[in-house]
């Protein structure tokens, strides 16, 4: 990919150019020249006009920098950062840190702006739909505004509505998001393992999630349903008549954060209690329901009466299958038991790339983490820090989580984390223990094992059918000359580019030389062409000096 190609569209040259100037005023000079965006014309259209802001302030660290940079370009780049900070396997924790307090609040639309988005969805104005719709918005982020209203049949509901047009900003930048990791994937052979472009792929594909209320309005209703009859737990009712693609109406909560500890007794709740209940509840909904809250920050959860909870914001929620279940089962009963070699075989299957180069390593890594230190921060009562422990060990090795996985062990911390603020005795591994074990006794049940031995024999039954059948289509394949293989060899772009540039300046040479020769011709001549000659000589020369100063800069970038 040549990078004349990052600037095809108008459009987005114009965002690059904005992208390259912010990385550079916040210190990522660097990146940007080794990603190579300082070869493209946005980035040498900047140099010319000394629109590149040098970093200026005190100097801080990497994670504060790049916040400040994800901030300033937007909310794609928000919305990027915040799913990266769920991220340790591709990014350190003191990064993971810093841009978990990545804050989406921005200055709110006027009503007059959001209202078409309101009538499309909801079908009528809202005077005529709700009883009372305060037009004063109670929260405004990048995405959406939330509004409070009354029904006409009297319950208070919170409104959220998109912003107009955010979904074709955030098309457009993922489309350049898309483009510059795709040229960091052909040219940074030590960011290869991070899968730039899959990355990418995957936030597009979570973000476009968290734009259609509908996905979210499905989720909330799963997880009324698995709530139902718990009364501990709060899950607001959304409206059908009420929501569409971009626009979500549910129950008013009436609570306060779950950090706000001064509100607690009036509300007749115990913080140990309430500690209690949200570890309990990040457990049950891994193991028990499979589908749980990606994003449980303090700002994501409240304290109602008589410690109940009710999380909020379900656009960040992760998924998982029987296996995977399995899998997280299996690591935390290695640690429990000191097994590192079950912890190995989890962790790896937590990876997006199984295949480890240094698997010796890796296990003598974990298994001496678990011997000298995990028991250690177990009896710390800090099941967070020894998932940390284990993502710096795969980020070591070059292994990616699985992005279902890195929700979830940031889910795990993070309620932990708040848990361990409201009471600093609390310990996790006995909530947590009750259900792996509940996990391991079952699949260990004659009626599972039995499912499993029908399931595996259904699989080898639908290889054996297949077989013959792809091995015929690869002989007839054959047969006609149509088998390909490909092969690709790394670095070659980056040679043809280069053999591209010299080839360039060759012609660029002989064009200028042709000019001298004819010039000089003219001259000697004497048949009147005098001032042809000599404008050609001040032509070759610009030519030239033009070609040194192009050598001159190519060396120095």
């Amino acid at each position: 990919m040549h990078y004349h190609s990052l600037g095809i569209r108008v459009g987005n040259a114009v965002r690059l150019a904005e992208v390259i100037q912010v990385a550079v005023k916040h210190g990522f000079a660097d990146l940007v020249r080794r990603i190579g965006l300082h070869e493209g014309l946005p980035a040498k259209l900047l140099r010319g006009l000394h629109l590149i802001e040098a970093p200026s302030g005190e100097p801080q660290t990497f994670g504060k920098r790049l916040r400040a940079a994800l901030i300033e370009l937007g909310p794609t780049f928000i919305k990027a950062g915040q799913i990266l900070s769920t991220r340790p396997d591709l990014v350190s924790k003191e990064v993971c840190d810093a841009l978990s307090l990545l804050q989406d609040q921005v200055d709110p639309l006027p009503f007059e702006e959001m209202e078409p988005v309101l009538r499309a969805n909801l079908g009528g104005d809202v005077d005529t739909l709700f009883r009372r719709f305060d037009r004063e918005p109670m929260a405004a982020a990048s995405l959406s505004q939330v509004y409070r209203a009354e029904l006409k049949t009297g319950e208070p509901v919170v409104v959220k509505a998109q912003r107009p047009g955010i979904r074709e900003v955030i098309e457009s930048d993922l489309q350049l998001l898309t483009r510059i990791a795709e040229w960091a994937e052909d040219h940074m052979h030590d960011v290869q393992w991070l899968d730039p472009v899959g990355t990418v792929e995957e936030f597009g594909r979570s973000i476009f999630r968290e734009l259609d209320f509908t996905i979210e309005a499905r989720i909330i209703e799963r997880f009324r349903e698995n709530y139902k009859g718990e009364s501990q737990i709060f899950v607001p009712k959304t409206y059908d008549g009420f929501c569409g693609p971009q626009v979500l109406t549910m129950d008013w909560v009436d609570g306060v954060r779950v950090d706000a500890y001064e509100e607690y007794p009036s509300r007749g709740c115990d913080p140990k209690e309430v500690a209690r209940i949200g570890c309990d509840t990040i457990s049950k909904q891994i193991f028990k329901f499979h589908l749980f809250h990606a994003d449980p920050h303090p700002g994501n959860v409240f304290v109602i009466r008589d410690n109940q909870i009710a999380f909020l914001d379900y656009g960040m929620v992760g998924h998982l299958e029987r296996p995977d279940v399995a899998a997280i089962a299996d690591l935390f009963r290695g640690i429990f038991n000191d097994d590192p070699e079950a912890c190995v075989q989890a962790l790896l299957s937590f990876t997006t790339t199984p295949d480890v180069v240094e698997r010796n390593l890796l296990m003598h890594e974990v298994s001496d983490f678990i011997a000298f230190e995990a028991q250690t921060v177990l009896g710390r009562a800090n099941v967070g820090r020894v998932i940390e422990k284990l993502t710096n060990i795969l980020r070591r090795h070059k292994l990616q989580l699985a992005p279902r996985f890195s929700l979830l062990l940031k889910a795990l911390a993070t309620v932990e984390s708040t848990a361990h603020e409201l009471d600093p005795n609390l310990n996790m591994v006995p909530l947590i223990q009750p259900y792996v074990e509940d996990v391991i006794r079952k699949r260990f049940a004659p009626a599972q094992i039995a499912a499993d031995l029908q399931q595996n024999a259904l699989a080898f039954l639908r290889l054996g059918k297949e077989l013959p059948r792809d091995a015929q289509q690869l002989m007839v394949m054959l047969r006609r000359g149509r088998l390909k293989i490909q092969l690709n060899h790394e670095g070659l772009a980056h040679l043809a580019n280069v053999a591209d540039r010299a080839s360039n300046r060759l012609t660029f040479g002989v064009i200028t030389g042709s000019i001298i020769v004819g010039s000089s011709m003219l001259l000697a001549a004497d048949i009147g062409l005098r001032p042809i000659g000599l404008a050609g000589y001040s032509v070759a020369g610009l030519l030239g000096l033009a070609l040194v100063i192009s050598i001159i800069r190519s060396r120095n970038l």
